[in-house]
């Protein structure tokens, strides 16, 4: 499979961001951590989309529906709820 210039990036830039939220996550952040995760997420899934992948697309999409719960329960439930 040949990818463009913008797939490539978009995959780095996907990887990247996940590893930065899962250390944003793990140094005691989870509320930005889940954000910044969920914004991952999201361009994996147009990654996916783009490269044909529909597994990594809807596996993305899975993880995005996990953040967003982890988001509702740190942020706006509070810390005592995680």
């Amino acid at each position: 499979m040949k990818r463009t210039k913008l797939q490539k990036a978009l995959e780095i830039a996907a990887s990247i961001t996940g590893v930065v939220a899962l250390f944003i996550t793990a140094i005691g952040y989870p509320q930005i951590g889940f954000v910044v995760a969920l914004f991952a997420s999201a361009m994996y899934a147009i990654y996916g989309y783009t490269t044909k992948q529909y597994g990594i697309m809807v596996s993305s999409l899975i993880y995005g529906a996990v953040e967003i719960v982890g988001i509702i329960r740190w942020v706006f439930m509070g810390a005592n709820n995680g």
